[in-house]
């Protein structure tokens, strides 16, 4: 008895299903990776230092089910976090940026109310300069006088008392340190008109884009 031709022959991609199907579940992969001189391999266990250089996953029939990365190196892990850590910074940056255009478009409507405002903070510090500069000539004219009476003494052929030097001193001291208070002082009106002229040019900039 002749059983029915389509039991006797099979389609070729029927008997792949039912290969294919028939292997249990979790058969054994493949990995392809590739060694230091750039030669690739398949095996189905990986050198302990691959996992390190990446691979790729394979099923029984070359498919591509999994790729590992390779691990980072310690540059690579620091470079990234640098990358971060400049992004934080830059986004505190433009937060600070943005806290203050807001603070000088709302503090002025003129050009004109930046130069008042610096010109008050110009003779505030200015006054404080002159109160040094004052201190200071004070300084210096007591220190001539105490190095004319010492001379004086001297040309007399009478003793020195051992004051004169100790007090000499320390009005060198004094007069060095208000001399670095008068620098320290300019220093700070010169930043005062920079910042003041950074401002107006920036409220300028501001406003030119508001009215576009």
């Amino acid at each position: 008895m002749n059983l029915p031709r389509f039991v006797i022959v099979l389609p070729l991609v029927a008997l792949t299903t039912i290969a294919t199907a028939a292997e249990p579940k979790g058969a054994a992969k493949l990995y392809k990776w590739v060694d230091e001189k750039g030669v690739t391999h398949y095996t189905q266990t990986l050198p302990g230092d691959v996992n390190q250089k990446g691979n790729t996953e394979l099923d029984r029939r070359g498919r591509v089910l999994k790729k590992n990365d390779a691990a980072l190196s310690e540059e690579q892990i620091r470079a990234i976090q640098d990358e971060k850590a400049k992004g934080k910074q830059d986004e505190k940056r433009l937060e600070e940026q943005r806290r203050k255009d807001n603070a000088l478009i709302n503090t002025y409507t003129t050009e004109a109310e930046i130069d008042d405002s610096r010109n008050r903070a110009v003779t505030g510090a200015n006054q404080s300069l002159q109160a040094i500069e004052a201190r200071l000539k004070a300084l210096r004219t007591q220190l001539a006088a105490l190095e004319k009476q010492v001379e004086t003494l001297k040309k007399a052929n009478r003793p020195v008392s051992d004051a004169f030097p100790e007090e000499i001193a320390n009005h060198k001291t004094e007069i060095a340190r208000t001399e670095t208070d008068y620098k320290a002082k300019e220093a700070e009106i010169q930043r005062i008109r920079d910042r003041y002229e950074a401002d107006k040019a920036r409220f300028r900039e501001l406003m030119s884009v508001g009215r576009k």
